[in-house]
């Protein structure tokens, strides 16, 4: 049997928005939009990939503030934490081939992409119904 693997899943919100980025062909979830992910390496703090993960996929600095959730992956490989970041340095952009465009959306906007997950819109959601809009 394989094992589940961890990884995190880094949730940026500026007000009304939140980060998104349509996932590439060759990846997992292709085509998806959702949020910047990774795998957790093995002795790694799940905080220490947020950072590794928004360095290596978005070429900015961010600080893993609080967990939110844990749900398992579509697939069932993995056991996705979701992690609040904020930025503290530099602005997001593509930097590898694991995404083809990325956009700050509103949970509207996001809701007539396609294709994405349910749970991204319901997470964007109870953050919203929560006030907390950091940045």
């Amino acid at each position: 049997m394989t094992p589940i693997l961890d990884g995190v899943v880094i949730v940026l919100q500026r007000g009304e928005r939140f980060l998104v980025g349509r996932r590439a062909a060759h990846k997992p979830a292709a085509g998806y939009w959702t949020q910047v992910s990774g795998k957790v390496e093995p002795g790694e703090a799940q905080a220490d990939t947020v950072a590794r993960e928004a360095r290596e996929e978005l070429g900015c600095e961010v600080r893993a503030l609080e967990k939110l959730q844990e749900l398992p992956s579509h697939n069932g490989r993995y056991r996705l934490h979701y992690w609040r970041a904020e930025i503290h340095a530099g602005e997001p952009s593509i930097c590898n081939d694991e995404l083809t465009a990325l956009r700050w959306v509103t949970v509207q906007e996001l809701r007539a992409m396609a294709p994405v997950f349910e749970e991204d819109i319901a997470l964007f959601e109870t953050l919203l119904q929560k006030g907390d809009g950091r940045g």
